[in-house]
């Protein structure tokens, strides 16, 4: 299996994460921001561009099914962020952070914001390092020129405190724009991301080769 791009410290594919993960080895934490249904989410919130966006309802559900039960099998943990209208698709978490969003600009399907997020995490805990359940981070830490890169990323600085809590090598089914591999070449950690969005593999890739050089990203 031939990576869209890689370096020391992160491996890209191209494809979708359910036929790719099989081929991939056990890491310790998966870290993700796995897609919305678009039905269920407001006008600003990510939705991948291809057959996601329009899914019924069913078919949603047997897509978080299969996602979810491939990353748990891939990684000793799991932790991500469902999306408020979303937490029903999934088990019950065996620990669930609040992430506060006190500048969001994310609406909600009733037509107010959000202005938090739950974070669930899975599997493996004993060496997390989380001292709080509550998580303050203004959705708008990002610059200007990564929004456009990508509808809705997430902070990098949430998601470095996130994979900061815990150890080892990385893995991102829903690599996006690149956040979470260059959350991991700033704590030097190794990260494999998987992007179904070649447009997105590409940002990611160039994000990264930026970080190899030195670049502000």
């Amino acid at each position: 299996m031939k990576p869209y791009y890689q370096d020391e410290w992160v491996t890209i594919y191209l494809g979708d994460c359910r036929e790719i993960l099989p081929e991939l080895p056990k890491v310790d934490l998966v870290l993700t921001d796995p897609p919305y249904n678009a039905k269920n989410i407001g006008p600003n919130q990510r939705v991948y561009e291809g057959t996601l966006m329009k899914l019924p309802e069913e078919e949603y559900k047997v897509f978080c099914s299969d996602w979810f039960e491939l990353s748990e099998l891939k990684s000793e943990t799991l932790v991500f962020t469902p999306g408020i209208a979303n937490t029903h698709n999934y088990p019950q978490p065996k620990w669930q952070l609040c992430w506060h969003k006190p500048a969001s600009l994310s609406f909600n399907r009733m037509g107010g914001f959000n202005a938090w997020e739950p974070v669930f995490i899975y599997g493996d805990t004993k060496k997390a390092k989380f001292g709080q359940d509550y998580l303050l981070y203004n959705t708008l830490n990002f610059s200007k020129g990564e929004e456009k890169n990508h509808p809705c990323p997430k902070p990098l600085s949430l998601w470095q405190f996130l994979m900061g809590n815990f150890v080892g090598e990385i893995l991102d089914p829903f690599l996006g724009s690149g956040t979470t591999a260059v959350a991991a070449k700033k704590l030097n950690r190794k990260c494999i991301g998987i992007e179904i969005e070649e447009k997105y593999c590409e940002i990611a890739a160039k994000r990264c080769s930026q970080s190899v050089m030195g670049l502000d990203i």
